[in-house]
């Protein structure tokens, strides 16, 4: 025998159902609505919520220093967001925020407590930071938004947090105007001991004396590039003309070989019968031995204008390595201590059109008697919503466990 279906549950019979077990519907719903109802009312205490307004100042500040011709100018905040929040959120900004609600008696009981890390964490869940600025071009704007048991506390709180981080942002421009003081006093000392060096250079060294030698000698003109020398024009020097002389005297000396090896001939072919050219071939071999006496005197001559020259150019290339070495010093430090400068005098030009502040307070916190917490109305319905839910779960489940009709099991 087949079974026959299970029908499927109309509308109407849903209603008939919710209508039966109304007691199950409407049970959850009152109970959570109840309990909603004495917490958001009578356990939840209330919250309130104030907001205070700062403003950060754009600065202009020089950004291609280097190119004296075009100096560069960009608008660069020294407190970007991310500083902001980290310096608002700070230990510090906190506990100055803590100690002037002590000192007034306005502090909430929810931060007090043992132990200073512990309280400034606790507090700090109730402090808020947001940018609001309107573009990135435009000045840093931020909220600073505290919640509190008060709307009087709140707004406290908000106003001696602005103070505080307003303080601070405003001791940046000149923190780093000491710090471009100490930048500029050790670039001045660091130019004037290059400077020192320089001159102490320039009058020590023989480069000049050493290159006008050198030009003697070889009849070279040099002029530096770099670090190498190179050759301008060339004319006589004394290694030429010596090495001139001493092909001359070659010359002179072959000569006389010559003659001698003729004188020899002759004498060995007349014997004694001519001593003219006995005392010719004598004086020949004289004049041969002046001539190697000179070549040998010239030689050695040569060798000492060669190494002469080499120590010269040994010890110019070195001292234009040093020249070069202390010129760029000497430059560098100029450059950076110019730059330096140009950028001090430009940060003081802003601070004094800023008044020497670039932060302010552009709207304080006032008390806002519209609590932010609990949130009455939405907890009702959650509570409703949910309790509804369960109810018609409740309903069905009743409506299923419920026995059956005696005329139906008739």
């Amino acid at each position: 025998m087949m079974e026959a279906p299970p029908q499927e549950l109309s509308l109407r019979a849903i209603l008939d159902t919710l209508k039966r077990q109304w007691v199950w519907v409407l049970m959850p719903p009152a109970l959570l609505v109840a309990v909603a109802f004495l917490y958001g009312f009578f356990l939840a205490k209330p919250i309130y919520a104030s907001t205070a307004t700062i403003s950060v100042a754009p600065v202009q500040i020089p950004t291609q220093l280097e190119e004296q011709d075009q100096p560069g100018v960009q608008a660069h905040s020294f407190v970007p967001f991310p500083l902001l929040k980290s310096m608002a959120l700070s230990k510090e900004v906190m506990w100055e925020v803590w100690e002037g609600l002590r000192r007034g008696g306005e502090l909430p009981a929810r931060w007090q407590g043992e132990g200073r890390a512990p309280v400034l964490d606790r507090m700090a869940k109730d402090f808020r930071i947001a940018e609001e600025t309107p573009s990135p071009q435009a000045f840093l704007v931020a909220s600073l938004t505290v919640q509190a048991p008060t709307p009087e506390v709140a707004a406290r709180a908000a106003n001696l947090w602005a103070e505080a981080v307003v303080k601070r942002v405003n001791a940046i421009p000149r923190t780093r105007l000491d710090s471009l003081e100490k930048q500029l006093a050790s670039l001045e000392k660091a130019y004037h001991e290059a400077r020192a060096q320089w001159e102490a250079f320039k009058r020590a060294s023989t480069l000049v004396q050493d290159r006008a030698e050198i030009e003697v000698l070889t009849g070279e003109s040099l002029v530096p590039e770099g670090q190498r020398l190179v050759v301008l024009e060339a004319r006589l020097g004394e290694r030429v003309l010596l090495r001139r002389e001493l092909a001359g005297l070659e010359r002179n000396l072959a000569a006389v070989r010559s003659r001698i090896r003729f004188l020899e001939q002759e004498v060995k072919r007349s014997g004694s019968e001519f001593p003219e050219l006995r005392k010719e071939l004598i004086s020949a071999r004289l004049k041969e031995a002046e001539l190697l006496a000179e070549r040998e005197v010239l030689k050695n001559q040569i060798a000492s204008v060669e190494g002469r020259i080499a120590l010269l150019r040994d010890r110019i290339a070195r001292a234009q390595v040093e020249e070069d070495r202390l010129k760029q010093a000497l430059e560098s430090t100029w450059i950076a201590y110019q730059n330096l400068r140009q950028v001090r005098v430009r940060l003081d030009e802003e601070l004094a059109a800023s008044g020497g502040e670039i932060a302010r307070i552009v709207a304080p916190a006032y008390p806002m008697h519209e609590m932010v917490a609990p949130k009455r109305g939405l907890i009702l319905a959650l509570a409703f919503s949910l309790g509804l839910g369960l109810g018609v779960m409740a309903a069905f489940v009743a409506e299923a466990l419920r026995p059956p009709r005696p005329e139906a099991a008739g």
